[in-house]
């Protein structure tokens, strides 16, 4: 009986100290502003994400699409965790015996298993053993291997100490319970295994008891270690999961610009609750890291280092304000206006006046999140490519976090690199990041038929093109847009531009951190759009293409939002457009982030260059999901770079795939491939085209140049 009551007291401690834990966390993730925290949102999907993700591991064991550093990959993880949860079964039953040690001698679940009993300890038995060889691999992996981001710390060397320490005092009480027993019963293959050859050894049972109470040791402590360890994410992962956005990724939630404190985030308790509970979820994996371009290109961000600096802020400033909380409640301290709230601690005791003023001292000592922990160069560098959320296997949303604080920096604390500066003017003055005139924007046409609805002249038409700033104002890219027309009317699409109408969709603006001007730019496009009374736009950018289809909406902005490549598809696939010649060279294909990866479109630019081509497409190594970014989004279009360049990284797989055309859909992929290309002085190798300007090339006897014969000057909007 002692022995039951001995367990069950130090169950109890630790299940209560583990509580208090949990709960501490809890409060801390609370005090962010928002509660996004959806329980009941979509259940059923939900419940679906956490089978996939958390259970199945489907995150982790997706294959690596390109070569990453030596002992990168985590494939030991899976059967680790795959271990973890077999071997859970066998800690609950363990518990039950230790309640019941001397109350239910041989309690087991053989008792409601029956005869399915002996494949769950079995399956128990040879975990535990591929388990402690995985740890062992793992001390391995982290001391030989060296994989980049993940080294051997104390916290880790600890955790793998008692996961193997859990086995093998798995294998000390089970083996020698097996060679202390008279009629032994099996157990698994290993403990049975240790049992035969200790038979006839003195002092199994001792061995045993001992390993059991090292075992309960372990088990308990090791509870109680998590919610202070790096393995923290054991308790943080399946809820992030559950949590996980369901909606439409990459998209900016809507800022209340009356509001001082809407503008972004300063302070860790700015963030939501979601956005909080994943510094909780983070696994140290360095996924993030070991895919973002700018880190790859040795630029100040790794987005793992960028969560564990706000957890750590998390965790500090939200103790230290807990403990003020806890002390100023004790001091009679209710009031919420300072002035009040002051005179009410004036009553307080010296002994806690002093350490309310001390625990303040400490928070007011602590740097300012931004511009302090987490450092301006660090936010500027990222290009919103969203790898870092692609591959997490958790779901931390970190380009989020990144463009609010941007976003803060702007409004709030109005630091941002000068180029950014420029471009801001640009756009205020004349609506486009290049700065030129906004009269200008119609030239690109120029010789070219292209309708614009007026008060007076509402043209039929289907479409509505979106031609974007590039598009106006880059003399590149006026090239790819001129071709994508001709090939519209080569399809005899009906089609308009809203002319001097059209402003920039807000993407530089808003992804930069300049929410101000965002707004303005997107309520304006709106007006005019919903004036011209359209239902559907084709856009060749992908910045614009996201902005318009998925952000517009906060502003009464609901369209029906197609990519020139998913058109093309569509023409093609359907016979009004017939190729009639097509090229035979070999071509590659660069997937846009904001088309690939924040929206899912990877066929349809694929299905167009096999329409129109008769050589070889060659995949790239780092492709579709696992793409690499050209560097242009995010705003660093417009702003210098130090150190290799993103699109030299790039183009420099662009030049190894031996293509001798790299395509492209995107307007900032085409100047930013192309700028490699001249630096690489590989002119003559490769030839960047937008995929419109390839199909454009397959029909040279095409009916648009009917369209096309007679110059004619667009109808002023």
């Amino acid at each position: 009986m002692v022995s039951s009551l001995l367990f069950a007291a130090l169950l109890l401690v630790a299940v209560a100290v583990f509580l208090r834990s949990v709960l501490r966390l809890y409060r801390i993730m609370a005090r962010g502003r928002d509660n996004d925290l959806k329980l009941t949102d979509r259940v059923a999907a939900r419940i679906a994400s956490v089978l996939i993700y958390f259970f199945l591991q489907k995150k982790v064991g997706e294959p690596m699409s390109y070569a990453i550093p030596a002992g990168a990959t985590s494939k030991h993880h899976l059967l680790i965790f795959a271990g973890f949860m077999i071997i859970t079964l066998g800690s609950a039953e363990f518990i039950l015996q230790g309640l019941l040690w001397d109350f239910v001698p041989g309690f087991s679940f053989r008792m409601f298993l029956g005869p399915v009993y002996p494949v769950l300890s079995w399956s128990i038995d040879l975990f535990s053993g591929i388990v402690l060889l995985m740890v062992l691999y793992a001390y391995f992996r982290r001391i030989v291997l060296k994989p980049r981001l993940i080294p051997l710390s104390a916290d880790a060397a600890f955790i793998l100490a008692q996961i193997g320490m859990l086995c093998v005092s798995h294998f000390g009480f089970h083996g020698f319970h097996y060679a202390a027993s008279a009629s032994p019963e099996s157990l698994g293959p290993l403990s049975d295994a240790i049992g035969k050859a200790m038979t006839g050894v003195g002092g199994a049972h001792l061995i045993s008891e001992v390993s059991r109470w090292v075992h309960a040791a372990i088990l308990l402590f090791f509870l109680n270690y998590l919610p202070y360890s790096k393995h923290i994410h054991i308790l943080g992962s399946m809820p992030n999961i559950y949590f996980r956005k369901l909606d439409q990724k990459g998209v900016m939630p809507k800022l209340n610009l009356d509001d001082e404190n809407d503008w972004g985030v300063g302070k860790i308790e700015q963030f939501s609750h979601k956005s909080l509970l994943d510094q909780y979820a983070c696994t140290e994996c360095a996924r993030c890291s070991n895919y973002c371009p700018a880190y790859n290109t040795d630029k100040p961000l790794s987005p793992m280092h960028l969560i564990h600096d706000l957890k750590d802020e998390m965790k500090e400033r939200g103790d230290l304000a807990m403990q003020l909380e806890a002390l100023k409640k004790q001091a009679g301290v209710t009031a919420t206006d300072k002035t009040e709230a002051e005179a009410q601690l004036e009553k307080a005791a010296e002994p806690l006046k002093k350490q309310i003023a001390e625990v303040q001292a400490k928070l007011d000592e602590l740097p300012p999140l931004v511009g302090g922990r987490i450092k301006d160069e660090t936010l500027w560098a990222c290009t919103t490519c969203g790898a870092c959320q692609e591959v997490c296997p958790v779901f931390i949303d970190h380009p989020l976090k990144i463009q609010q604080m941007k976003t803060h920096l702007v409004l709030t604390e109005g630091r941002m690199p000068t180029e950014l500066q420029r471009t801001f003017q640009n756009l205020e003055r004349n609506g486009n990041p290049w700065g030129i005139n906004g009269d200008q924007r119609m030239d690109w046409a120029e010789g070219l038929e292209v309708p614009v609805p007026t008060v007076e002249d509402q043209p039929d038409f289907e479409y509505l093109l979106f031609v974007g700033c590039a598009a106006a104002f880059d003399d590149r890219i006026k090239k790819s847009m001129r071709a994508l027309v001709e090939v519209l009317h080569a399809a005899g699409t009906r089609f308009a531009v809203l002319g001097k109408q059209e402003g920039c969709s807000g993407d530089p603006a808003r992804r930069a951190g300049n929410e101000f001007l965002f707004q303005e730019q997107a309520k304006a496009n709106v007006d005019a759009l919903n004036e011209a009374k359209v239902k559907r736009i084709v856009t060749s950018c992908p910045h614009c293409f996201h902005t318009l289809k998925n952000e517009y909406p906060q502003f009464g902005g609901s369209y029906e939002v197609l990519h020139h490549s998913e058109l093309l598809a569509h023409l093609l696939s359907s016979g009004k457009l017939q190729p009639e010649t097509k090229m035979d060279q070999k071509v590659t294909f660069h997937d846009s982030c904001y088309l690939g990866r924040w929206n899912g479109i990877y066929d349809a630019p694929r299905t167009v260059l096999e329409a129109v081509s008769t050589g070889d497409l060659i995949e790239l190594g780092r492709k579709k999901e696992r793409g690499f970014c050209c560097g242009a989004g995010g705003g660093r279009m417009w702003q210098e770079e130090k150190g290799p360049r993103v699109n030299r990284n790039r183009t420099e797989e662009v030049l190894g795939s031996g293509a001798a055309v790299a395509a492209v859909a995107c307007p900032f992929c085409t100047i930013m491939i192309t700028d490699g290309v001249k630096d690489a002085q590989a002119e003559e190798k490769v030839q960047v085209l937008d995929i419109a300007e390839v199909v454009r090339k397959s029909l040279k006897n095409m009916a648009a140049k009917k369209k096309a014969a007679e110059p004619e000057a667009p109808t002023e909007a």
